[in-house]
C-alpha cells in the first residue's frame, strides 16, 4: 500500500522541481532585442478520452505557463470528437489557466452550434476571455462536420497578428496567401499529423512563421525549420520568435538601406543577404530597438509591403489599361 501512495507523490515532487527548475532557467525575463514572442506547440494528437485528454492538456498549459510563453497552440480537436458549445466545458477549463499564466491559449475542439458542427480554434486571451474563433474551412473527408463560409481570419494579440488555419487546409495555397494578405506574422497550424514541406515552402514565400502542432516542427519566417527548441516536456516545444525580423527588397532600397546600416551599426544588422532573391534580412541586435520603425524613418518598404503595394497599383494599371 506505501508503494503505490509513495510512488505518484514522489512523481509530482520530481514533477514540480523540474518545473521550478525550467522557470528559474527560463529567458523569458531577459530583455531580447527586436519583437520577441515565445510560443509553444502542444503536440499530444487529436482525438481520445475527453476526460483523459482535456487533463493532458491542462497539465501542459501549467508547464508552459511556467515557461512563461505568451501563447499556447493545442492540436485539432485534443480533447475528443465530442461536439460542445463555445462557451463550453473544454473551452472553460483552458480560460482559467490561460488567466492563471496571463497567456492566449488556442484550444481547438469539435464546436455544436445550434444544428450544425464545426472544426473550430477558439482563440483566448491572457485574461481567459474568448477573443475569436477559426472554422476549419476545408474539413477532410469522413470528418461529418459542415462547411464553414467565414474564410481566414486573423486576430491582434498585444505581441502581433496571428492567423489559424487547420489540418487539411495544408493542401490549399490560397488560405495561406490570404493570411498573407491579412498581414499575419504567425500562423497556426493545429493538424493530426506533421504537414511536412508545405509548411516551409508557404513561411518562405509569404516570410511568416509557421507553427504546426502535430510534430512539433517550429518554421522560421526564412522557411526553415528551427533546429533549437525548449522541450520542457515530451511533447511540448517552445521557441522565441522574433517578429520585429524584416524583409527587403533590393528595388528601390538599396542606398536606403547601406545608410540605414552604417548609421545604425550598433543596432541594427544584415542578417542575410539572399543574392538570387534580392533580399535583405534585417534585425535588431540592441534591446529596445525595432527594425521596423527604423525602416519607416529611412522609407524603407518591407518585402511584403512592396509586394503588395505592387499587385494592388499593377493591378489598377491593368484595369485601367495604363502602361507602367
Amino acid at each position: 500500500m506505501r508503494k503505490k501512495l509513495c510512488s505518484p507523490v514522489v512523481l509530482t515532487i520530481l514533477c514540480l522541481f523540474y518545473a521550478s527548475l525550467v522557470a528559474l532557467a527560463n529567458p523569458a525575463d531577459k530583455e531580447l532585442p527586436g519583437r520577441p514572442v515565445r510560443v509553444a506547440a502542444v503536440c499530444i494528437g487529436c482525438g481520445g478520452n475527453r476526460e483523459a485528454k482535456l487533463r493532458l492538456g491542462l497539465d501542459h498549459l501549467e508547464t508552459a505557463g511556467q515557461c512563461k510563453v505568451d501563447i499556447v497552440c493545442l492540436p485539432e480537436e485534443f480533447a475528443g470528437f465530442a461536439a460542445e458549445p463555445i462557451p463550453g466545458p473544454t473551452t472553460r477549463a483552458i480560460a482559467e489557466m490561460a488567466k492563471k499564466y496571463k497567456m492566449y491559449v488556442i484550444c481547438p475542439i469539435r464546436e455544436q452550434a445550434g444544428e450544425k458542427q464545426y472544426n473550430t480554434a477558439v482563440l483566448i486571451d491572457r485574461e481567459g476571455k474568448i477573443v475569436g474563433q477559426y472554422r476549419k474551412v476545408f474539413v477532410y473527408w469522413g470528418e461529418g462536420l459542415h462547411l464553414s463560409d467565414e474564410g481566414v481570419k486573423t486576430f491582434d494579440t498585444d505581441f502581433g497578428r496571428i492567423s489559424i488555419l487547420t489540418c487539411f487546409d495544408i493542401n490549399f495555397a490560397e488560405l495561406w496567401h490570404e493570411a498573407d494578405l491579412l498581414d499575419a506574422e504567425i500562423v497556426f497550424w493545429p493538424s493530426a499529423y506533421g504537414g511536412g514541406c508545405p509548411l516551409n515552402a508557404y513561411a518562405m514565400a509569404h516570410n511568416y512563421y509557421v507553427v504546426p502542432v502535430g510534430n512539433g516542427n517550429i518554421i522560421d519566417c526564412t522557411g526553415n525549420t528551427l533546429e533549437k527548441l525548449d522541450e520542457p516536456r515530451p511533447k511540448q516545444f517552445i521557441a522565441t520568435l522574433d517578429l520585429d525580423r524584416t524583409f527587403v527588397h533590393t528595388n528601390f532600397n538599396r542606398d536606403k538601406v547601406n545608410r540605414l546600416l552604417k548609421e545604425h551599426a550598433d543596432d541594427v544588422e544584415q542578417e542575410r543577404f539572399y543574392p538570387m532573391e534580392s533580399w535583405y534580412l534585417l534585425r535588431a541586435i540592441k534591446p529596445g530597438t525595432r527594425v521596423r520603425d527604423l525602416c519607416k524613418e529611412y522609407g524603407i518598404e518591407s518585402l511584403r509591403e512592396y509586394r503588395h503595394r505592387s499587385r494592388r497599383e499593377i493591378n489598377q494599371a491593368r484595369k485601367e489599361g495604363r502602361r507602367i
